[in-house]
């Protein structure tokens, strides 16, 4: 894991930005934190970000881009997940 001073750079620069859906936080988090970027750091920077319920996050680490499955979750999916904190 990453120390948090490596990580919220990323989060705060979500919060501050302007999006349109889950997907294209989750896109943005991937160039924000480069090589950093994991299910673990893209749930923390949900959480720290945008206030994400903790098991909400752990479900949104299942996204798609991260591997596949049967438990993976869709664009369409993340988007109906992280709507309640996304929708400002």
């Amino acid at each position: 894991m990453y120390a948090p001073s490596l990580l919220d750079p990323a989060a705060e620069s979500l919060k501050l930005a302007d999006f349109r859906g889950a997907t294209q936080v989750a896109r943005e988090a991937r160039t924000l934190l480069g090589e950093r970027f994991s299910s673990v750091t893209f749930m923390y920077v949900l959480m720290r970000a945008f206030e994400v319920e903790y098991s909400a996050a752990c479900d949104a680490s299942r996204w798609h881009e991260f591997h596949g499955g049967p438990r993976a979750l869709s664009d369409a999916d993340l988007e109906k997940l992280l709507a309640p904190w996304l929708d400002r």
